[in-house]
C-alpha cells in the first residue's frame, strides 16, 4: 500500500488552500512543473475541508536539523534542488515568500530535497506587506521597501547557513531577551488574545483522528506536521479511484465551504491602520523587527540610503539622517567567523561557502544572487 502526504486544510482557511491549488494549476497549465517541487496528486473536499494529496518525500528539514548540522556535500545537493525549484517558480512569475526549513522536505538517506508549501506564493508582491517568517525575512521587507523575487534568495541564504551550522543566522528573540524582560526566560509568557484563544479552540475541534478513512481512499496514519492553516498526515492509499476536483474547486465548486469575511470592528480598523503605519502587528512585533534590523546591520553592513528613502516604515527604525533610532550598539559580526565556529567547513571550502552566502545575503536586493547565478557559483556547483 502506497503512502502519501495528505494536507487537510482547516475550514476557515479554505481560501488559502485554493491559493495553493491555483499555483499548482498554473504551473501545470504553463508546463513549468518541476521535479524539485513536491508533486500535487489531487485535490478534493471532505467534510468541509479542502484536502491536497501530495507525494510523500520524507519529513521537513527541521526534523533532520534536530539531529544536528548537515554535511556540506548534502547541503549543496539539497541547495541545488531548492534553487532549481525557485528558478522554475520565478520564471513562472511566482515568488515563494516563505523559504525556511519547515517548507523543505528532506530525505536524510539520499540528501534529496523538495520545495513544499506553495500556499503563500505570490505573483504580485505588495510593498509594505510582510510575508514569510521573521528569522528568514529580508531587510527590504522589514523596512517596507519595494519587493522583488530576490526575497526568496535571502531566505534561502539563511536556510543554508542553518543547514551548515544547526543555528539560526538571525535570532531577534534571543537578542531581545537580553534587553526586555518580556522575552526572557524569567518573564511570564505573553498572554494570548481572545481571538487567538477562540481560533485555537476551533482548530482543536476540527482535527481528524488517526485511522480516519478520508473519502474512502486514504487512511490517516500519522500526523507529520500541524500548522495554523491545516494538518499534514501520512496517509495510506486504499484505492486508485481519482478524487481530483482541482478545476471544479477553483471554478467555484468550493463556494459553499468558504467562510464569509468577517466585518472588522472599530478596534480592528484602528489596529490595521497602526500596522500599515508601523509595519508590525504590535509593539512586541515592532521590537523584534528592530532587533532584526540591528542584527542585519551587524552582519551584512549598512543599509543603502536609497533603500531607506524608499521604505514605508523607515521612521520606525531610522532617524531623518538615516541613522538607526535610539543609537544602538552594533557589534560587527563576521559571517566567515560564524561559519568557522559552527560548521566543519575549513580552508577553501570555508572561503567559497562564505562568498556564496554573502551573495545571497546582500542587503541590496538588486545585487543579490538570482537562482541561476546561485546554481553557477563554484561552492554550490561543488567545483
Amino acid at each position: 500500500m502506497e503512502r502519501i502526504a495528505l494536507k487537510v486544510q482547516r475550514r476557515r482557511y479554505a481560501r488559502e488552500a485554493m491559493d495553493e491549488l491555483a499555483v499548482y494549476q498554473l504551473l501545470r497549465d504553463t508546463g513549468e512543473l518541476c521535479p524539485d517541487i513536491i508533486r500535487l496528486r489531487e485535490a478534493f473536499i471532505y467534510d468541509g475541508h479542502i484536502c491536497l494529496a501530495f507525494d510523500r518525500h520524507g519529513n521537513s528539514l527541521c526534523e533532520a536539523l534536530e539531529r544536528g548540522a548537515i554535511r556540506p556535500a548534502r547541503v549543496r545537493r539539497a541547495g541545488r534542488q531548492i534553487l532549481n525549484a525557485l528558478d522554475h517558480l520565478h520564471r513562472a512569475g511566482y515568488t515563494h515568500t516563505d523559504i525556511k526549513p519547515d517548507n523543505i522536505l528532506y530525505l536524510p538517506r539520499s540528501g534529496d530535497a523538495r520545495l513544499a508549501d506553495l500556499g503563500d506564493a505570490e505573483r504580485r508582491l505588495e510593498q509594505g506587506t510582510i510575508y514569510g517568517t521573521r528569522e528568514y525575512t529580508p531587510p527590504e521587507m522589514i523596512l517596507g521597501a519595494p519587493l522583488t523575487p530576490a526575497i526568496d534568495i535571502w531566505s534561502f541564504g539563511c536556510t543554508v547557513f542553518e543547514m551548515l551550522t544547526d543555528r539560526l543566522l538571525f535570532d531577534p528573540r534571543a537578542a531581545a531577551a537580553k534587553k526586555y524582560r518580556e522575552f526572557s526566560s524569567s518573564g511570564k509568557p505573553l498572554p494570548l488574545s481572545a481571538s487567538a484563544l477562540e481560533d485555537n479552540a476551533e482548530e482543536e475541534a476540527e482535527q481528524l483522528d488517526r485511522g480516519t478513512i478520508v473519502a474512502e481512499k486514504y487512511r490517516l496514519e500519522q500526523a507529520l506536521g500541524r500548522g495554523r492553516f491545516g494538518t499534514v498526515w501520512t496517509a495510506v492509499q486504499l484505492s486508485d479511484a481519482s478524487l481530483d476536483r482541482s478545476r471544479e474547486i477553483l471554478g467555484g465548486g468550493a463556494r459553499d465551504i468558504i467562510p464569509p469575511r468577517k466585518t472588522r470592528t472599530p478596534r480592528e480598523h484602528e489596529d490595521r491602520r497602526w500596522r500599515h503605519k508601523k509595519g508590525a502587528d504590535d509593539l512586541v512585533d515592532l521590537a523584534l523587527n528592530y532587533e532584526q534590523v540591528i542584527l542585519t546591520n551587524a552582519l551584512c553592513g549598512a543599509f543603502p540610503q536609497t533603500m531607506i528613502e524608499s521604505a514605508r516604515f523607515r521612521a520606525s527604525y531610522f532617524d531623518k539622517d538615516g541613522v538607526l533610532r535610539f543609537q544602538p550598539t552594533v557589534a560587527r559580526a563576521s559571517l566567515r567567523d560564524r561559519l568557522r565556529r559552527s560548521s566543519i567547513l575549513r580552508r577553501n571550502a570555508l572561503e567559497r561557502a562564505t562568498d556564496f552566502l554573502k551573495h545571497c545575503l546582500t542587503i541590496d536586493p538588486a545585487k543579490r544572487f538570482t537562482p541561476a547565478a546561485a546554481l553557477a557559483h563554484p561552492w554550490m556547483a561543488g567545483a
